[in-house]
């Protein structure tokens, strides 16, 4: 099979499993490479991890680029880069899908700078439109009052994308591909950081619950002010849903940036999410588009979030919470939704 001008895919593993973001990106390049046709290469940089390339085949790659060493058993930006730039110069893919994580942004930049290639970050989709190998990314811009086509033209093409944007396909255990160690000129290296431990921050604890959580409830610029919110965030503890907010709450100072959803924020996709005072711009609605139920509570009749929600309330929020809060204890929404109103 000739590994030429191929979609790139770079993936990232924790506990020798590929990420969701990374099986969500496999997805991306499979549609994308049944359009021209073209084959998808896995990138994939760490140790003892055969598996994991096993399991990138069975996700959508046609072959996986297997960078192993001891000294890359933790992301290392420098190690990691050159590591990558070594895989890049053998099989010259045509782009790079990079996840628009902690360690992929690290490393899309530096892969920039190392290759003088040019890079489109926190892309929302990416698509051909011409005739070429040419993709248009989009992403926001302006913090999300609108959104830009761009397209570079260096090769590869790098862009970042965050988790929660495409959908990956299915594990096919019956598929093949080819898997074949690439040789490091820098195995035997240290890295300059070194892992020790993790701890988690009680303090997030409200942000870790958003990625996973079955019920959110977020709050917008309906709330008013700080202790508006503050009321919709007990409010959330009360019925045991997570909370989130949208970004001018962020803005505004009233809440950090990790508790943000939106396109330039979290993607969440809870079996139920109740927006409380949020008006449903664009960038908030493509947070919340894998949500399985949305409920709007919104003083205005012509928000946009009644355009895409499931149940939708025109009154004022605070009114509304404690009716909404009995409803829920008197029957489990996330067995029956259609209960909740």
């Amino acid at each position: 099979m000739e590994w030429k001008n191929n979609i790139g895919v770079y993936l990232e593993t924790s506990d020798g499993r590929l990420t969701s973001l990374s099986v969500e990106l496999l997805g991306k390049a499979r549609q994308l490479a049944a359009a021209r046709p073209n084959q998808v290469l896995g990138i994939l940089a760490g140790d003892n991890l055969e598996e994991a390339a096993r399991e990138a085949i069975a996700y959508g790659a046609d072959g996986v680029a297997l960078l192993q060493a001891p000294s890359l058993a933790a992301f290392d930006g420098t190690l990691y880069t050159e590591a990558v730039a070594k895989a890049l110069s053998l099989y010259t893919p045509s782009v790079l899908f990079i996840g628009a994580s902690p360690n992929g942004r690290d490393l899309g930049g530096r892969l920039s700078a190392r290759l003088e290639a040019g890079l489109v970050a926190d892309c929302i989709d990416v698509r051909y439109e011409g005739e070429d190998d040419t993709l248009t990314w989009i992403r926001p811009a302006y913090t999300g009052k609108l959104f830009v086509k761009i397209q570079t033209t260096t090769r590869p093409q790098l862009g970042t994308v965050s988790d929660k944007i495409f959908h990956g396909n299915p594990k096919d255990e019956t598929r093949k591909g080819e898997i074949f160690p690439v040789p490091l000129d820098n195995a035997e290296a240290s890295p300059a950081v070194k892992v020790l431990d993790f701890t988690s921050l009680e303090q997030l604890k409200e942000v870790l619950d958003l990625d996973t959580a079955d019920m959110v409830v977020g709050a917008g610029r309906g709330v008013q002010n700080e202790e508006g919110m503050r009321e919709v965030q007990a409010f959330a503890k009360r019925i045991g849903a997570a909370f989130g907010v949208s970004k001018p709450l962020v803005d505004a100072g009233w809440a950090p940036y990790e508790w943000q959803v939106g396109v330039t924020g979290k993607k969440i996709a809870p079996k139920i999410y109740i927006a409380l005072g949020i008006s449903g711009a664009i960038q908030h609605k493509l947070g919340i588009q894998d949500a399985g139920l949305i409920i709007a509570v919104n003083k205005s009749p012509d928000a946009p979030i009644f355009q895409f929600a499931h149940y939708g309330i025109v009154g004022d929020l605070f009114d509304v919470m404690p009716e909404l809060e009995k409803l829920l204890k008197k029957d489990c929404p996330l067995t029956n939704p259609t209960k909740l109103l």
